[in-house]
């Protein structure tokens, strides 16, 4: 049976962009399959105690920019600190992802053209014409954006959110390995740890 690492994240989120190629590759060198699971950050915000950024302290507000720019050159992962369309809502996307996860499909490349064109494309991803378009860059169907709103997708979101309430998460990206949870693209070291003492 295949080792799991279950991925929590909000889908505008920049940390959990920073950390997605890596926890592919993290995956792929240990055999493990990545369970992409978007939740809904207000729901987990409220959960955990955190605040939306525009709600925080501007000397929060200002030191994210400094580890943004920070981080950013460390990975070297070019990345727009302030984008035009952010903050944006990303339910839309996110139901597009589980759409096209609930008929078999990974999504980790979709997950990481809809991140990018938040981060790096200047596009809004709460505009459906930019999901058929990130859909396409991946080879996947434009009927995955059609049944983002379905109910057995609004279900699987919710669904998600609440797991993600009932193991404590209160930010992202969260990953889990069986029930420990590693917060942060910055805990991504532990993963890879914890996936090869399961070798």
């Amino acid at each position: 049976m295949p080792k799991v690492i279950t991925h929590y994240f909000f889908v505008p989120s920049p940390w959990a962009f920073f950390g997605l190629r890596r926890v592919m590759d993290i995956a792929k060198r240990h055999n493990a399959v990545i369970d992409h699971r978007p939740v809904d950050p207000a729901e987990i915000f409220k959960h955990g105690g955190g605040v939306p950024l525009h709600k925080r302290p501007i000397p929060r507000q200002e030191y994210r920019m400094v580890e943004l720019k920070r981080w950013r050159k460390f990975l070297n992962i070019p990345i727009n600190e302030n984008p035009e369309f952010f903050p944006v809502n990303g339910g839309l996307a996110a139901g597009t992802m589980i759409a096209a996860k609930l008929d078999g499909h990974d999504i980790s490349n979709l997950i990481m053209a809809i991140m990018e064109d938040i981060w790096v494309n200047e596009r809004n991803v709460a505009d459906p014409e930019t999901i058929r378009a990130a859909l396409a860059r991946v080879n996947l169907a434009g009927k995955y954006l059609d049944q983002a709103q379905d109910q057995a997708v609004s279900d699987t979101f919710k669904a998600y959110t609440e797991d993600a309430k009932a193991l404590n998460v209160f930010g992202s990206p969260a990953y889990f390995i069986d029930d420990e949870m590693f917060w942060g693209q910055d805990r991504l070291d532990f993963v890879e740890r914890a996936l090869a003492e399961r070798d």
